[in-house]
């Protein structure tokens, strides 16, 4: 028996295979890929759907194949023991053989983004290699969307087309998330994943058994950390059935690369994720500001600013670091900063915006590094010293981290004006210079380098998307001074990042994390922003294409679904949901708060999107989990102090937090829920 799936109006199918290639089952560690034919088949065909039953070997396997109203092929497989022994460390699967197709491009939410060409070859991190031995299958609740993604040229099907379509084919296995629950109270979800051979990419679903790498029962549990993983296995005693529930789509996307946005849309369709709302929205600015108070230091010597880490909890502080404050990145001291206004004008306090002035005055003045636009990331409150990010081990300033920091600074220009303060010349100084020196500092290929020597030079050459709040950072000097330059300057290497990451997705978005080195969600977050930024100054239909594409691409690191917990876990007590959350990177399989929750509401409001504005809004209510609201709450005592971690799979310690909280988690929560507040309050 074969199956066949085809498009109307299209005469290559997308899938062709026979039933005896489709199915697998192992016994016996490890687990092996069987196709050993089928006996007893049996075909039934209904009026909406078609039954399928066969044994192989010790086991029988039964089929339900139906379209559902979305013209998804819904596909249910009972796997049963009807002998009289138990199957003992079984594994049992659903396999789809795809022919190897130049310009293929793989997508698995979260783990695989075109097999990861940006990531260091040196780190661990999800892969595909050729053949069974570089297979990748990983845990159900490894992935914020249970699925894999094909896509590959559509004239690589139809080579004989006089005018063939634009765009690529797609073929996409979802997985409906179900567990079940050992006498130890230990959740176990089924597997999911791809197998790349030279003629062939098979994607593959099991009930739960996994490979990493091409290392089988293993899994990544940290960074550059792997370990044994015997989870997957399940024993069938007699009469023991095991079922699992499938979705198959396929069709055109609109241009090569998109593939991964058809599994966003299908899968909130599919999933219809419920996640949490825990806090009102000034509840968590009420927390999230006792926080931020927590956080504001100065010294002898005239320093102001918010710490990195904060020494008030019972635990101290955790990094073990000296008290710093850090600009940018997992710092974000003038986000912080921003904040203080913020919450000062809106109540009267010129407390708050005195302390903005100070951090921001301390910053301007104190950081320069003898080079103009040239400025330190960090300063130790210990002994009054300023220091660098390293790369190579040599200090350096990091584009990222830069530009967020300038357009931090732009922001508190920006807020003053509007409430009729006036402005430090040094602060307009600052950010011209920084402008200067980026607008020269660009690398060959017409973007920033991920960093630059303290001379202002390029450190590195490698072609990267994180320098991208550069183009943000000039955008918003733009809305401050209308001087042309900066807005053509930011447009010009906007363009160059589309083009060498977004035109067709061969390098995803990679490398803004800086401690990672990979394909992450920050990167994909600050092409949104920067798209978002500019549509917003030039109404130009193309940003509002590019903020589509990078949207859709953040989404896919956003859980939509509910992994269940094992028995006594933290998350299995709080009742957390992970639905909602975006997770980190392709190398930090674990959830946090980064993400542009405002951003991406205002956008979907502002062109009409309404499944934008709603995630932006369900994202937000989301993070309020986790967030400390009594003493001794997730491991706190300071209120509104938030862990950086949350491990939803075998990442770190599954179902619990982490009480590591850089600034960060501070600040982009506050920032976002102040100008929600804004927001509501303008109507």
């Amino acid at each position: 028996m074969t199956l066949v799936l085809h498009r109307t109006g299209e005469s290559a199918p997308y899938f062709s295979g026979r039933l005896e290639d489709m199915l697998t089952v192992s016994e016996g560690r490890p687990w092996q890929l069987n196709r050993n034919g089928l006996e007893e088949v049996q075909v039934t065909a209904e009026a909406e759907r078609i039954r399928i039953g066969c044994r192989l070997g010790s086991f029988h396997a039964a089929l339900s194949l139906s379209f559902d109203e979305r013209g998804l092929l819904r596909i249910d497989v009972t796997w049963s023991n009807r002998t009289g022994e138990t199957q003992k460390d079984a594994a049992a699967g659903l396999l789809f053989d795809l022919p190897r197709r130049a310009g293929e491009r793989i997508t698995i939410p979260h783990m695989i983004y075109n097999n990861n060409p940006s990531s260091d070859p040196d780190r661990i991190v999800p892969r595909l290699g050729e053949g069974l031995g570089g297979a990748f299958i990983c845990e159900e609740h490894r992935l914020p969307i249970p699925c894999v993604n094909v896509e590959w040229p559509y004239a690589a099907d139809n080579p004989d087309d006089a005018s063939p379509r634009e765009g690529t084919r797609y073929f996409t296995l979802y997985s409906i998330p179900s567990y079940w629950e050992d006498g130890e109270g230990r959740v176990h979800y089924g597997s999911l994943g791809a197998i790349r051979e030279e003629s062939r990419m098979t994607v593959a679903a099991f009930s739960g058994v996994v490979v990493f790498n091409g290392s089988k029962d293993t899994v990544c549990i940290a960074k550059n950390r792997t370990q044994p993983y015997d989870g997957g296995y399940v024993d069938f005693p007699p009469g023991f059935s095991l079922t699992k529930s499938y979705a198959l789509d396929f069709g055109l996307a609109t241009a090569a690369g998109r593939g991964y946005r058809e599994a966003v849309r299908t899968g909130l369709a599919l999933f219809k994720p419920q996640g949490a709302n825990p806090l009102a929205l000034d509840e968590m600015i009420r927390l999230k500001t006792n926080a931020l108070d927590d956080r504001w230091r100065t010294d002898e010597r005239g320093a102001a600013g918010y710490v990195k880490f904060s020494d008030s909890n019972a635990f101290g502080n955790v990094s073990k670091h000296p008290l710093h404050f850090m600009y940018g990145w997992t710092g974000q001291c003038l986000k912080l900063a921003w904040c203080d206004a913020h919450l000062g004008f809106r109540l009267g306090e010129e407390e708050r915006i005195e302390r903005c002035t100070r951090a921001a005055d301390f910053y301007v003045r104190e950081s320069a590094a003898g080079v103009p636009g040239i400025r330190h990331g960090s300063y130790r409150l210990r002994d009054g010293e300023w220091s660098d990010f390293q790369w190579n081990r040599q200090p350096v300033v990091s584009s990222r981290a830069y530009g967020e920091t300038m357009a931090d600074l732009a922001e508190i220009v920006s807020l003053f004006r509007a409430n009729g303060r006036e402005v430090p010349g040094s602060w307009l100084n600052a950010l011209n210079e920084a402008a200067v020196m980026m607008e020269e500092g660009l690398l060959p290929s017409g973007i920033y380098p991920p960093s630059w020597r303290m001379d202002g030079t390029p450190a590195e050459s490698i072609v990267t998307a994180a320098g991208l709040p550069c183009v943000i950072a000039l955008a918003k000097l733009y809305r401050l001074t209308g001087e042309e330059r900066r807005l053509a300057h930011a447009e010009a290497a906007m363009r160059r990042y589309y083009e060498l990451h977004a035109e067709t997705f061969d390098r995803p978005f990679a490398r803004s994390t800086l401690d990672a080195k990979c394909e992450d969600k920050e990167a994909g977050m600050y092409f949104f922003l920067a798209a978002y930024e500019l549509y917003l100054i030039t109404g130009n239909e193309r940003y509002r294409e590019w903020a589509d594409l990078a949207a859709d691409w953040l989404l896919t690191f956003v859980y939509l679904w509910n992994p269940a917990y094992d028995r006594g876990s933290a998350f299995r007590n709080a009742g957390f949901k992970a639905a909602f959350w975006p997770g980190v990177s392709v190398q930090n399989h674990h959830l946090d708060v980064f993400f542009p929750t405002f951003e991406l509401w205002h956008y979907g409001r502002l062109t009409g999107n309404a499944e934008y504005e709603r995630l932006g809004r369900m994202i937000r209510d989301a993070l309020g989990q986790g967030i400390c609201t009594k003493p001794g709450e997730w491991g706190f005592d300071v209120i509104g102090e938030q862990g950086e971690g949350f491990f939803q799979t075998h990442w770190n310690h599954r179902g619990h937090s982490n009480r590591w909280n850089p600034s960060w988690v501070v600040a982009l929560v506050l920032h976002n829920a102040l100008r929600f507040r804004d927001a509501a309050a303008a109507g």
